[in-house]
């Protein structure tokens, strides 16, 4: 153990130092305190031989340095020690029991057949904590038994709770109607594509149509008579044009979190947080404490999550890329996967110091087709205007 003493000596320092080179006792430092008084750092081992030297010189142990000095404190401490490191066990054992389990649903029924599933697999109140493997394995296992009333399912760990989420499976329970419906258009545009399943297109490719106009009609005629009035079903796809307006920051901030996090036991004196491991920039959340109030001591776990700050500046050309790629992001996100931007064009650009705002006309190739429901005698109403009486 490399441990180093703090000796103060009094008497004729010339002679103490002349002694300690005759008795190979190695000074490793000295301070003085007066012509008569100084202090020397020596190796603990040395210490015996300034027995040796004794007379009328006076010696006393100060202080002590390097691996000892932190001995003496756990010695003199060791209460303390201990009844942190019980409490940091006691902390990490409790930090993997389930206190909770919260299933965010309202159909009581099928939360009890989760909450004792859950309890066939060891899952309940005061029961220790599963791996991620686990959780999964048992995801899959529910998921399996009751997938005809679950269409999925997630157990989040949260704390020292389970937070359940699943979808019910819905069940077409709907029965065969005698209703009829047929396409109308619910947007201006130029249509580009027809697929008529069933009943009659009335328009063609290249034909404007207008917000309400009938695309594929449930009624079928013959020589101006009507035959049949069947349920119209198609896909229309037109041309439609858009006004978008993107606003975005010329100095650009924001806060993103990364994939890593830590369960870490910590200490807290008032404000300050003393962990063992910690990322250079992170959230914390508690997940457990024990706390004295009156001396502002807290000790627990927690768990943190590294996030990294992006904070840049842009040009005006740089911010306005930027806000055409978010547009683009931000409209084929509200797409269907058999639509697309067409084309877009800028109608206006500028900036007001601390934004950049830009004009978009875009144009979009979507389905514009929506079912509408024939009400009752306007079937009657078409034909008697075919006949034209």
């Amino acid at each position: 153990m490399n441990s180093y003493l703090l000796v103060r000596i009094n008497g004729n320092i010339d002679r103490f130092l002349l002694k300690c080179k005759k008795y190979k006792i190695n000074i490793i430092n000295i301070k003085y305190e007066s012509f008569k008084q100084i202090v020397i750092c020596i190796n603990e081992n040395d210490y015996e031989k300034l027995s040796n030297i004794r007379g009328v010189y006076k010696f006393n142990l100060v202080g002590v340095k390097g691996k000892r000095k932190y001995f003496n404190i756990i010695k003199k401490y060791n209460m303390l020690f201990l009844m942190f490191i019980f409490s940091l066990i006691f902390l990490i054992f409790l930090s993997n029991v389930i206190f909770d389990i919260d299933i965010k649903s309202d159909n009581n029924e099928l939360n009890k057949l989760i909450l004792k599933e859950l309890s066939n697999y060891n899952i309940d109140k005061y029961k220790l904590k599963k791996s991620n493997d686990e959780l999964t394995k048992i995801i899959n296992s529910i998921k399996k038994k009751y997938k005809d009333n679950i269409e999925w399912i997630n157990i989040k760990e949260d704390g020292v709770k389970y937070i359940v989420n699943f979808v019910e499976r819905k069940v077409n329970n709907k029965k065969e109607s005698n209703e009829v419906y047929k396409i109308v258009s619910k947007k201006n545009g130029i249509i580009r594509n027809i697929y008529t399943y069933n009943g009659i297109s009335l328009l063609n490719i290249g034909d404007y149509v207008s917000k309400g106009d009938i695309l594929i009609d449930s009624d079928i005629y013959l020589n101006d008579e009507l035959k049949n009035s069947v349920d119209a079903k198609g896909k229309v796809y037109a041309e439609v044009w858009y006004k978008v307006k993107v606003i975005y920051p010329l100095n650009y901030k924001e806060k993103k979190y990364t994939n890593n996090r830590r369960k870490i036991p910590y200490i807290k004196i008032g404000k300050n947080y003393f962990e063992l491991f910690k990322f250079k920039k992170f959230e914390r959340k508690n997940i457990i404490n024990i706390k004295n109030n009156l001396s502002l001591f807290e000790i627990g776990i927690e768990e943190i999550r590294e996030i990294r700050i992006i904070d840049k500046k842009y040009t005006n050309k740089e911010a306005y890329n930027k806000a055409i790629k978010l547009m683009n992001k931000k409209i084929k996100i509200k797409l269907n996967e058999d639509e697309k931007i067409i084309n877009e064009k800028t109608l206006n650009f500028y900036s007001n110091g601390s934004k950049i705002i830009v004009d978009e006309f875009v144009s979009v190739y979507e389905e514009i087709g929506e079912r509408k429901k024939v009400e009752k005698g306007e079937e009657n109403d078409r034909e008697y205007t075919q006949d034209g009486s």
